[in-house]
Order: C-alpha cells, then sequence, then structure tokens
C-alpha cells in the first residue's frame, strides 16, 4: 500500500502536533513495508527533497491567491491558518502512482487531493487536526486577519476553472482527532467512512533519563516548583493565563517558575506576552523559550523533571502534548475543552478545569497530583495500552485498507 501524506508545511523548525502525527504515521507505515512520503509546500521550509525519519519528503512551490500579498503577510499565513495553491505538488500527485491519498488540511490543499484521487480513481482520506464545526468565532477571525484589505482572486478562478470541489464529501473516509466531533461528522455524512483515531507517543522517549538539567539551567532551587507548557505560543493555546497564574501564585508566596517553550505562530500574542510579564515584573519566574526542534533533548528534559504540565487552550482539538507528559511522569492539569476535555479525565489520569478561568485554573492547581501519585502511574499504563504510536499506525492501515477495500 502506496500513501500520499499531504500536509500545508513540515518543518522541524515550527513543529506541531500535525507535523507529529504525519512524521510517525508515514515512519511506521514505512518501516512495515508500506511506502509513505510527505509531500508538502515549501511555507517556512524551502527544502525540495529531504528524508526524514526514514520517510521521503518533498516540498512545493505554492501562492496565497489574494492580491496584495505582501511578504510580512504571507509569512503569518505560514505560520498558521494559510490556504494555498500549490500546481507543483498537484502535478506530482498526478504523475505518480499512489493506492490512497490522505490529506492533514482542509481548504486548497484538500480540494487538490480530491482531484487528484477523482483522476486517479483512489481514495481520498481527510484528517481534521485542527477541528471542523468547534472552532471558536474568534479563533476565525484570528486566522482570517491576514486577509483583510486584500482581493481573493482565488475563488472565482476555482470556479470558473471547476477546480471547485467539496473536499469533504469526496472524501471516502475522514478520521477526526477530536472524540467530540464524532458525531457531527457521522450525521452530516451518513453513510461515509469516519472514524476517530487519536493522535500517539512514544513512550520509551519521554521515559529515558536525560543529562540535561533545567534547573540547573534556570538557577532554580531545589524546592522551586517547575510548572512546564510545551505547545505553540498562540491565543489558542491561551499561555496568557499562566502569566496570569504565575503572578497570582507569586502574589501568594508560593515558590514556583513557569518555563513555556514553542515557536511563535502568533507574533502579536507572543509580545502580549511578554509586555504582560515585564509589567507584572515577573521576569524572575517566567521563561519562554521559543521553539525547539522536535528531537531535542531539551524537550525530554523538561517533561521529566516538570513538577506539573499546564495546557490551557481555549480551543484543543486532541492535546498530544498531554501524552508526551504522561509519559514522562508528569502531573497534567488541562482545560476542558474539545476534545481535550475527553481525553483528561479528572481524578483519573489528571485534573481539569473550566477554559479561560484563572480562579478554576487555580483550583486545578491546587488539588493536582504530585509526581509519582497512583493518577501519573494510571495514565502511563494508559498511554502504552491506547497511545503508543505502534497501535495508534496499525489503527490508521486498517482504516486505508478498510476505505480501498471498500
Amino acid at each position: 500500500m502506496r500513501t500520499a501524506q499531504v500536509i500545508r508545511r513540515f518543518t522541524a523548525r515550527e513543529w506541531g502536533g500535525t507535523e507529529n502525527v504525519v512524521s510517525n504515521i508515514s515512519r511506521i507505515l514505512n518501516q512495515t513495508g508500506n511506502p509513505a512520503e510527505i509531500l508538502a509546500t515549501k511555507a517556512l521550509d524551502s527544502t525540495e527533497t529531504e528524508e526524514f525519519n526514514g520517510c521521503p519528503v518533498r516540498r512545493f512551490d505554492y501562492r496565497y491567491p489574494y492580491f496584495p500579498m505582501s511578504p510580512a503577510k504571507k509569512r503569518i499565513l505560514d505560520k498558521k491558518g494559510g490556504n494555498p495553491w500549490s500546481p507543483g505538488l498537484e502535478q506530482y500527485l498526478s504523475a505518480n502512482q499512489f493506492d490512497l491519498i490522505h490529506c492533514h488540511n482542509l481548504g486548497r490543499l484538500a480540494e487538490l487531493s480530491a482531484r487528484c484521487a477523482e483522476k486517479a480513481g483512489i481514495p481520498l482520506v481527510l484528517s481534521l487536526h485542527g477541528g471542523c464545526f468547534d472552532v471558536p468565532g474568534q479563533e476565525l477571525e484570528e486566522l482570517t486577519r491576514p486577509l483583510r484589505h486584500t482581493f481573493p482572486y482565488g475563488g472565482l478562478v476555482e470556479r470558473l476553472t471547476g477546480m471547485k470541489r467539496d473536499a469533504l464529501q469526496a472524501a471516502s473516509g475522514i478520521i477526526c482527532v477530536g472524540e467530540n466531533e464524532l458525531d457531527e461528522l457521522t450525521q452530516r455524512f451518513p453513510g461515509k467512512k469516519i472514524c476517530f483515531l487519536p493522535n500517539g507517543v512514544t513512550p520509551e522517549k519521554f521515559a529515558r533519563p536525560s543529562a540535561f538539567d533545567w534547573r540547573r539551567e534556570l538557577n532554580l532551587s531545589a524546592s522551586t516548583r517547575l510548572l512546564l507548557n510545551i505547545s505553540r505560543i498562540d491565543y489558542q493555546k491561551n499561555q496568557m493565563l499562566l502569566v496570569r497564574l504565575a503572578a497570582r501564585l507569586k502574589q501568594r508566596g508560593d515558590d514556583i517558575h513557569v518555563l513555556m517553550i514553542g515557536p511563535p505562530t502568533s507574533s502579536w500574542y507572543y509580545e502580549q506576552l511578554r509586555r504582560e510579564i515585564r509589567a507584572g515584573g515577573l521576569e524572575q519566574v517566567i521563561t519562554i523559550i521559543p521553539g525547539m526542534p522536535p528531537d531535542d533533548e531539551r524537550l525530554v528534559a523538561a517533561y521529566a523533571q516538570a513538577d506539573r504540565f499546564i495546557l490551557p487552550s481555549q480551543h484543543e482539538p486532541f492535546g498530544i502534548v498531554v501524552l508526551e507528559a504522561w509519559s514522562a511522569g508528569a502531573p497534567v492539569i488541562a482545560s476542558n475543552v474539545g476534545g481535550l476535555g475527553r481525553l483528561v479525565e479528572d481524578g483519573v489520569n489528571g485534573v481539569k478545569f473550566a477554559g479561560g478561568s484563572l480562579d478554576a485554573l487555580l483550583a486545578a492547581y491546587d488539588r493536582s497530583p504530585e509526581r509519582g501519585s497512583a493518577i501519573c502511574a494510571g495514565a502511563l499504563r494508559e498511554v502504552e495500552l491506547k497511545y503508543d504510536w505502534k497501535i495508534i499506525a496499525g489503527k490508521f492501515h486498517d482504516f486505508y485498507s478498510e476505505v480501498i477495500h471498500g
């Protein structure tokens, strides 16, 4: 079974959950004798061909069909929310023989994939990594901010040339990573093959000891609680709530340090965070590191040495970083939103709080377990039984087979 894994961007410098999924699924498919290629645009990485974790990666030229489109706006769209054309990617898909196309984005790349699958007479599978029906209106508004005062000529051209497709309707199968969307998809597309397939993790990667010492790096005492957040620096991830939690904890005399690691995908939000930290005099209790490669040893060390892992997202289809924290034995505190609210069970494998509420987050922090607790041990067992990439990749393969033969 040869598959094309289509993704908008693929770069270790701006790594996120979708890249993580595509990389690991492709790696295991190739290891099991099922060739998979990762096909992306050159957004944030102009390297045309390379091998990543044993999987071939190809990148293609692209453009955003809006006028005018400044380099600054293009970079914002590259980081988040871009909806590009890529004729070269479409030509490559059409010229090569695949058994199935799996597109990990909606928009024009999904429509491109639908046209190629239709032409080749092969199935198309779509994954909804960012959610589809539960994205907050404020987030959608922010996604379109760079397109204000531009003329969107793409839709007109697509309709005149017959390029337009309803990719969800055309897809042979749909995968949602957020369990909360499964019922909605089933109702909207009766008879279509639809399944919930969660993200995965390699537990042993995060269970191994690391020589890097974050306490020494940050000059922390043995008694300081290290609170960790690993995610894109973005309004969706709501790190501002962590800044305000740090201010509240400092005010009441708690000895804590907040470590945030992640690439800034929203520059204005990143600057807003930094202003809030300076205004609150929190420079000594908050450290922001704007991104690390996925194989950086310091990431593993951060999970292993954190006293709490906190994910305060406003919208989260899944939350792959929670699996990584569980694998490292870190107690998890997460907002009760989207698929994340289904993943974390309060008092069972973590602690949940009402998203956006500082008082609720503080209460969750105060009742969260310590490392080595029964909750942390149970979370690790759950990861090993349900979320190991070897298990998840097998389910992807089974779904592909079902779609192809169906």
